[in-house]
């Protein structure tokens, strides 16, 4: 009974806590779906990032856009840290260059200053396309040296078995 009677402050305590904390969280700004375009973006095209923000207004809002190659696993240091100015009641864009030419997809994230204090919302990762590397998607290549190696490996072939026979 004594027992019981040490955890009932505590559990009050904790309760009080969480109602306030969790107040105060209702309070703050959401973030919408970050919206990229063109949806069918290329490696070192321009795209333009967009997200709505609801509820309190925040001072600062920035994207960070770091590109990465899929079939090499690897991301490059150099991600970007753009302002997003406020275009529209609630809805904040910026345009963003590309800079790697192999990178196959992109990771976005937007964070915001409100009250002093940086949020941020989920990520969001779009894949590149790659239909316009120069040959409309077709990744057959032509054939070209290695034909004459082809060649020259058969004919040292022929040479070899023919000395064979002639012993």
């Amino acid at each position: 009974m004594k027992n019981e009677r040490k955890f009932i402050p505590i559990i009050v305590i904790i309760s009080v806590v969480g109602a306030i904390t969790g107040s105060a969280l209702a309070a703050r700004s959401t973030f919408g779906t970050i919206t990229v375009s063109p949806s069918d973006a290329t490696a070192l095209s321009t795209v333009t990032i967009s997200v709505p923000i609801s509820g309190e207004t925040p001072s600062d809002v920035r994207v960070t856009v770091e590109e990465c190659n899929g079939k090499t696993g690897v991301c490059y240091p150099d991600i970007q840290n753009v302002s997003m100015p406020l275009i529209s009641s609630g809805i904040y864009r910026t345009d963003v260059t590309l800079k790697h030419s192999d990178a196959t997809y992109i990771t976005c994230q937007v964070v915001a200053k409100i009250s002093g204090t940086w949020g941020s919302s989920v990520k969001k990762t779009v894949n590149l396309s790659t239909s316009s590397d120069g040959n409309n998607g077709n990744d057959k290549k032509t054939p070209g040296f290695e034909v004459i190696v082809f060649v020259i490996a058969i004919g040292v072939s022929l040479i070899v078995i023919s000395r064979k026979r002639t012993k």
